[in-house]
């Protein structure tokens, strides 16, 4: 497959029910541990320099939650910053990148190890937009940050600057699924590696490995090509596949 090598490689590696459902009831199952498991491995196989999340997902994993009204109109800067890139850690070789465009996560450390990952130094995704007070909360905590974007989230600007300031070269997107489908119609995605698990929720208010955004201009549906199907623990499926619309 040809590469642009203006961004990194982006793979999309998402665990879903059979329903497409991301999240929900079916993850207290027993039957999804092996899956799960499996889906941990391929991840670590990947060994890519980079993990991308949405806020959401970050809340529960990442940061200590969201911040409430209160500690936004607390928030403040003894000064006006430029809106730049900021990198709080030369030295980091693998990075959380959380897109937070409006400013909402709370922090309190700029590095996180979790089970079956290497450390990860976080990289906020803000637009310029942004309060000056976050950006002074963000440094204080050791986070560095880029801008894409003045008032809207700029997927191309995000993976180049990526590349040139921090020298990721591969990025995993894991999820949610308006992250997911905002790369996808970015045409940003260079491969999808979907782990199926042989399970089933039927909640019809949970994310889904795509869906849709209000915040893109249209929605248009996208085709894939069949890279490779393998058989995993658990009873699962391993499908990868390749965005016809990749550029």
């Amino acid at each position: 497959m040809k590469q642009n090598k203006n961004r990194p490689y982006v793979v999309c590696h998402i665990l879903s029910a059979l329903d497409g459902n991301i999240s929900g009831s079916y993850f207290m199952m027993p039957e999804l541990q092996p899956v799960q498991e499996a889906f941990a491995r391929i991840r670590a196989d990947y060994q890519c320099d980079a993990y991308l999340a949405g806020a959401v997902t970050a809340a529960s994993i990442y940061a200590d939650g969201f911040l409430d009204e209160e500690e936004i109109e607390e928030l403040e800067a003894a000064r006006i910053y430029p809106r730049e890139t900021y990198v709080a850690d030369p030295q980091a070789q693998h990075y959380a990148v959380i897109i937070d465009t409006e400013g909402s996560l709370r922090w309190n450390k700029g590095h996180i190890k979790r089970a079956g990952m290497p450390e990860l130094h976080m990289i906020e995704i803000l637009t310029e937009n942004v309060s000056d007070g976050y950006l002074a909360m963000l440094r204080r905590a050791g986070i560095s940050y880029l801008f894409a974007g003045k008032e809207r989230l700029d997927i191309g600007r995000l993976l180049e600057t990526l590349k040139k300031e921090f020298g990721v070269n591969s990025l995993m997107i894991t999820g949610g699924g308006m992250v997911d489908w905002s790369f996808l119609q970015a045409g940003a995605i260079d491969e999808l590696s979907l782990v199926l698990s042989p399970l089933a929720g039927g909640e019809t208010d949970k994310a889904t490995v795509f869906d849709r955004s209000d915040y893109l201009a249209e929605n248009v549906p996208t085709a894939f090509s069949l890279l490779d199907v393998r058989k995993v623990e658990g009873d699962g499926i391993w499908l990868r596949y390749v965005p016809k619309n990749r550029r």
